[in-house]
């Protein structure tokens, strides 16, 4: 159950994930950049669907961290763009 809990986040927890990206857009340039967002929201994706695949989420819960993680992907894709 421990290991259960690292990958679940609440919304503050991927909204300071995301921003650190935005800092990465100022340093590194917006192509890396949205890179960078890119594999955070496959890899944050491959662990719900490896919990929900092991029983560990329900369908629900697994659909509401999508969106959660979804929702925060696109607000840095726009911070991103007004960098």
């Amino acid at each position: 159950m421990v290991g259960i809990m690292s990958f679940k986040k609440s919304k503050e927890q991927l909204d300071n994930e995301f921003k650190l990206i935005i800092d990465c857009a100022r340093q590194c340039g917006k192509g890396d950049a949205r890179e960078e967002n890119l594999h955070r929201l496959s890899t944050q994706l491959g662990y719900i669907d490896a919990a929900l695949t092991g029983g560990k989420l329900s369908n629900k819960q697994a659909a509401q961290q999508v969106k959660d993680l979804y929702k925060a992907w696109k607000e840095t894709n726009r911070a991103i763009d007004l960098e």
